[in-house]
């Protein structure tokens, strides 16, 4: 068993060329290792009880080598992923249940019954360039990384959808440096935090049209005290709006739109309201820019709004103006500055960079109980 932590950023694929001459990629650094070609089969029942119980089965073609794969769902901290992966090689390419009782098996799923309906649900094909990011981080620490950008389809149901993921794999070192190199890179590349894994893709394939992004409740409880609070409620958003940009591109569907503009108003409420705990960044960059995507947003979204007030928006001229905000939403998500936001806030929650500037009156009224009457 091993325990990934991972950063996750998509990209568009005409910003492959732009990434790669990046002088990151070009410095002594960072050494590129190989490109393969990767084919996957994902398993399930037909009622799909592998991802109810939130578990990921393939069996991967590598080269000459099949190799079962076992992903528990882990978990996930300001846009860093952490699961248990378990791998076994095999001699021929059929499923051999044996090996998974060494692994998080869910006991529910343990039955000869159960695992005899379990078969091929998806696909994914992609080709995959590898290099390794061997250097020190601003500690001077070592910082050791495997980069892997992923290019290719994953195919369900007769349908397909675009893989182009640059995936970060922390080999050794401190995981929030690679949100610093994630950053560095972004602030020339658009790249997105995104947590939509390969599976995800292949099971909202299949029944495209229920696909939904569902706002979860922050962790908050009696003893949570003000600065947990403010970290659980940010963390909680910075998991939404870069998924309702990812749905917007997946549907096309203008749901999303108002969905990601109230996330990211909500942010700002966070900001706002933890203010007297929370001192501004002295640079302001995540508040100019938190600032700005708002307005673009609200500008963008403003045919909508208004389309409901008149009461006919299936009218042409609203029609017309549905047209030119979506062509404003994809330039806009083209740009850098969306990801670079989603960065610079899963960089400040992982290092609590607020702190370096508290004083003791930020310290006590940290430590207030949010629930106090």
């Amino acid at each position: 068993m091993a325990l990934e932590v991972e950063l996750k950023l998509t990209l568009s694929p005409h910003h492959i060329e732009s990434l790669k001459r990046q002088p990151l990629f070009r410095s002594q650094q960072i050494r590129e290792l190989k490109t393969e070609q990767l084919g996957n089969t994902y398993y399930d029942t037909p009622d799909q009880l592998l991802t109810q119980h939130k578990v990921a089965l393939r069996i991967r073609k590598k080269g000459e080598q099949l190799i079962q794969t076992l992903k528990s769902s882990g978990t996930s901290e300001a846009g860093l992923h952490s699961r248990n992966e378990w791998e076994w090689l095999l001699n021929s390419p059929e499923l051999d249940f044996q090996l998974l009782a060494s692994a998080e098996w869910p006991k529910a799923l343990n039955s000869e019954t159960l695992q005899s309906n379990i078969a091929p649900v998806f696909t994914t094909d992609f080709q995959r360039t590898t290099w390794i990011l061997d250097s020190l981080d601003s500690q001077g620490e070592v910082l050791k990384a495997e980069i892997a950008l992923d290019q290719g389809t994953v195919t369900a149901a007769g349908k397909e959808d675009t893989i182009c993921e640059l995936e970060l794999e922390l080999l050794e070192g401190n995981g929030s440096e690679l949100v610093k190199f994630a950053l560095k890179l972004a602030k020339h590349v658009p790249l997105y935090i995104s947590d939509v894994s390969k599976a995800e893709r292949g099971y909202r394939l299949l029944q495209p049209e229920n696909y939904e992004v569902y706002r979860t409740a922050a962790q908050l409880d009696a003893t949570t005290n003000l600065e947990q609070g403010f970290i659980q409620l940010l963390k909680n958003e910075l998991s939404l709006w870069p998924r309702y940009f990812e749905a917007w591109h997946f549907t096309n569907n203008w749901k999303f739109i108002p969905l990601a503009l109230e996330s990211l108003r909500n942010v700002s409420a966070c900001y706002e309201s933890f203010s007297t705990i929370i001192p501004t960044e002295p640079d302001g960059v995540i508040d100019k820019l938190l600032t700005k995507l708002i307005r673009q947003l609200r500008d963008i979204d403003a045919w909508r709004r208004t389309a409901l007030l008149s009461g006919h928006k299936d009218n042409r001229w609203f029609k017309q103006q549905a047209e030119q905000a979506t062509a404003r939403i994809n330039v806009l998500l083209q740009t850098a500055e969306p990801g670079v936001l989603a960065l610079l806030i899963s960089e400040q929650l992982i290092e609590k960079t607020w702190r370096n500037r508290w004083n003791d009156n930020h310290k006590q009224l940290a430590k207030q109980t949010l629930f106090d009457k």
